[in-house]
């Protein structure tokens, strides 16, 4: 702990508040985590702890507080890697890295970003306990079904449960015992504790409230859960990136990682839901519209999850394609730092034709087709 004693003007007896260094960052994975990294794409993150600008500019100083003398001046939406989160009295700083050495950004000037590798794969090591629990209480697993299309963005559906998850491409289930309506998200991955009639009794994997009753018309049963999986894509919402785990005998082992972009409420979608969920299909090119209905680009290698929401590549404009590479450059630089899609996940191009690859392994595709269906589950985790 460093104690600084400056004037700024007043007593020299008085003493600057404490400086504590909160959090240190090596920039490392995990020793926990064991690894093999299967992709070898140039847009592998070389950055796990950092911190962007979130505003226009901001001053990098020598020492961290705002008279220090000024290093660098860091532009909106860069990154620098971050070696120590710092409390200052009530501020909070970070000590990073630039092109000029090592100095200090003011806290509120600047998002932290860092990949949180064990919590994924503790949500991998969640649901493989959840379907292991159900199949050996001989309770079957299903998903939800409750996905129609909008491709013309009309009476998207804005009502929130208490947790925040929109109605819009999902369905609703009641938790009895306190008269609550929650919202599950499309393609969940559940336990069927109880049919009665028309009606299920559901117990939601990451859903802490059970049972959950819904319409019975809404699971599905394939792809069949009870066979578990081997393969895991795990995204972090809060930190705008994502991890991929393949089982390999009795371990999880991270075979690539990625910045990411997500969804943010606006008026044509949502947040990307949390939770758990199997990926039914996979498109090689995925068409979106504009804001008044109309044809307006292409993403490339898209991964269904949940409802509307894919993982996919950056999309590009119709009125882009002549500049392709520009566009991309430009779009896949602000990937890991704001959120920003309809629901979706994005990916670089590249890193979305590993993943899309991956997940249809030696799977015959139908080259007639721009839908393929996995021959194995694939787990998608939203955190």
């Amino acid at each position: 702990m460093i104690l600084f004693t400056l004037s700024f003007g007043k007593s020299k007896k008085e003493k600057m508040p404490e400086i504590k260094v909160e959090t240190t960052y090596d920039n490392q994975i995990d020793d926990s985590i064991k690894i093999n990294i299967k992709y070898k794409g140039e847009d592998l993150p070389k950055l796990l702890d950092y911190v962007f600008v979130k505003t226009l500019y901001t001053r990098v100083r020598q020492n961290p507080w705002t008279t220090s003398e000024e290093i660098y001046r860091a532009g909106f939406d860069t990154k620098y890697l971050v070696k120590e989160k710092i409390k200052l009295g009530s501020n909070i700083w970070y000590k990073v890295e630039t092109p000029k050495g090592e100095g200090y950004i003011y806290g509120k000037s600047v998002e932290l970003r860092t990949f949180r590798f064990p919590e994924m794969l503790g949500r991998i090591q969640d649901v493989e306990k959840f379907i292991s629990e159900k199949n050996n209480e001989k309770v079957r697993l299903a998903s939800t079904n409750s996905y129609l299309p909008n491709p013309y963005n009309k009476d998207m559906k804005r009502a929130k449960d208490k947790y925040g998850v929109s109605i819009d491409q999902n369905i609703v289930g009641v938790y009895e015992k306190e008269n609550t309506e929650l919202h599950i998200p499309d393609r969940s991955i559940l336990s069927v504790e109880k049919i009665n009639g028309n009606y299920a009794e559901v117990k939601v994997e990451g859903i802490k409230e059970s049972p959950l009753k819904i319409q019975k018309k809404y699971l599905s049963y394939r792809p069949s859960i009870e066979k578990g999986f081997k393969k895991a894509v795990v995204v972090d919402v809060e930190n705008q990136n994502l991890g991929v785990f393949e089982k390999v005998e009795n371990d999880w082992v991270l075979i690539s990682y990625i910045y990411a972009k997500t969804g943010i409420e606006s008026e044509l979608g949502f947040e990307t839901p949390r939770g758990s969920y199997i990926v039914p299909m996979l498109k090689y090119e995925m068409g979106y519209r504009g804001i008044y209905g109309e044809d307006a680009g292409i993403a490339k290698y898209a991964i269904r999850f949940s409802g509307g929401g894919y993982l996919h590549g950056t999309p590009i404009e119709h009125d882009e394609e002549s500049n392709e590479d520009f566009f991309l450059n430009q779009k896949e630089t602000g990937l890991g730092t704001f959120k920003g899609t309809r629901k979706c996940i994005r990916n670089t191009v590249s890193h979305s034709k590993f993943l899309f690859d991956w997940i249809m392994g030696d799977t015959k595709r139908n080259e007639n087709s721009n839908y393929q269906a996995p021959s194995e589950n694939i787990i998608f985790i939203v955190i």
